[in-house]
């Protein structure tokens, strides 16, 4: 709005002073002859091209004012070169100006003229020359100054942006090591404490195998946790992207290892491939529907299902589970819902402070996709997904 304002009031100050240029005529109008309309003619048409030739506009002007008939023109034309920032053009137009404006016409007349006629003569010459180059330098600089105060307003606030990221990695720094120092030593007072279990002589093969699993999932857990550690103390985004992103070749053993009673239906598309973003949040939501059925509907049938579009731009993602086996305390969501499988993924009923649901749909819609989780009729629940291939 200002920059709009500053151009029309510059537009209006140009046209006022064309006016005025044009009105001069009407100073030497009883002077009218064919030399003195030809030299004016050519001094006001040449006036149009004073920014794309200021040079070649000043020269035409100069014979007005050595006949002594138009003073205007030159004064704008030399307003224009002194803009240009060419000092030796600035120092040359001046001089011819002042050159012009100093001599009378006819030359002869000099020898006629008395003390006071010459000085008059030289000063009035010198400011009609010096005063609009004054000017012109004056805006040249204006302009000159305005450009660096931009570059320096986008350099403080290139400054600004990087103080900010230098601030957001001290943070991760923090984090980082707040998190290895207090996770990392209880997951791995787990893994050893299962480990040391696993080693003990004991008759019941599932024990030692629930603590062969409790160890495994400890260390894959400090594994995990190393990898993003390095990612929040580091600056690397490819390792960021790639640090603790798994993969579909793991889906099955997820599936295993989840101590449900699970079946997979995982089809591969056929003129596509997995990116690793999309088998990524494939992985986290199966992973994460399996841990709500563990929490409220346990001993519930699940079915997993990965499958392409027809048209193999899409793939839908299905985890849905039966209702638990039998009503119990801890058979459905906090809040008195049961029955509901992974109801709990309700916007009103959040698990784990609200962001297991919250988390995937953000996951799926950062891919262009969506994800919807609600209660089946038979009292079970379903988490779908459609991701872009």
């Amino acid at each position: 709005m200002r920059r709009g304002r500053g151009r029309a009031g510059r537009f209006t100050a140009e046209r006022a002073v064309m006016v005025l240029a044009v009105a001069e005529l009407l100073t030497v109008a009883d002077a009218f002859s064919t030399p003195t309309l030809a030299v004016c003619a050519v001094a006001l048409l040449a006036l149009p091209l004073r920014r794309r030739l200021p040079v070649v506009t000043l020269c035409a002007t100069l014979p007005s004012i050595l006949l002594g008939h138009l003073w205007l023109p030159q004064m704008i034309a030399m307003y224009e070169v002194a803009k240009g920032r060419s000092r030796t053009r600035t120092g040359v137009g001046c001089a011819l100006l002042f050159l012009a404006a100093v001599c009378p016409w006819p030359v002869t007349d000099l020898a006629t003229m008395t003390r006071e006629e010459i000085l008059t003569s030289v000063e009035a010459a010198g400011l009609l020359s010096v005063g609009p180059t004054a000017l012109g330098l004056l805006a040249a600089t204006r302009a000159e100054l305005r450009a660096r105060i931009a570059d320096l307003t986008a350099t403080q606030a290139r400054e600004r942006y990087l103080e900010a990221e230098r601030a957001v990695a001290r943070e991760r720094a923090r984090l980082a090591r707040e998190m290895h120092d207090t996770v990392s030593h209880h997951v791995g007072i787990i893994a050893v404490q299962s480990g040391a279990l696993r080693t003990v002589e004991t008759a019941d093969a599932w024990r030692r195998e629930t603590a062969e699993s409790i160890r495994r999932h400890s260390v894959q857990a400090l594994e995990e946790l190393r990898d993003m550690v390095g990612v929040l103390r580091g600056s690397d985004t490819e390792a960021a992207a790639a640090a603790g992103r798994p993969r579909l070749v793991n889906l099955r053993e997820l599936t295993a290892d989840s101590m449900l009673d699970v079946t997979v239906d995982l089809t591969e598309p056929e003129n596509a491939t997995w990116t690793p973003a999309v088998e990524s949040a494939v992985f986290r939501i199966v992973q994460e529907a399996l841990n709500n059925v563990r929490k409220h509907a346990p001993g519930a049938r699940v079915a997993v299902r990965v499958a392409p579009s027809d048209e193999q731009k899409t793939l839908t993602v299905e985890v849905g589970n039966t209702p638990p086996p039998q009503e119990g305390p801890d058979a459905g969501p906090p809040g008195g819902q049961r029955g509901g499988g992974t109801g709990a993924w309700s916007d009103e009923l959040p698990v784990g402070g609200g962001h297991g649901l919250t988390g995937l749909r953000e996951r799926a819609e950062l891919l262009g996709g969506s994800l919807d989780a609600h209660p089946t009729p038979d009292g079970g629940f379903v988490v779908r997904a459609e991701l872009p291939l």
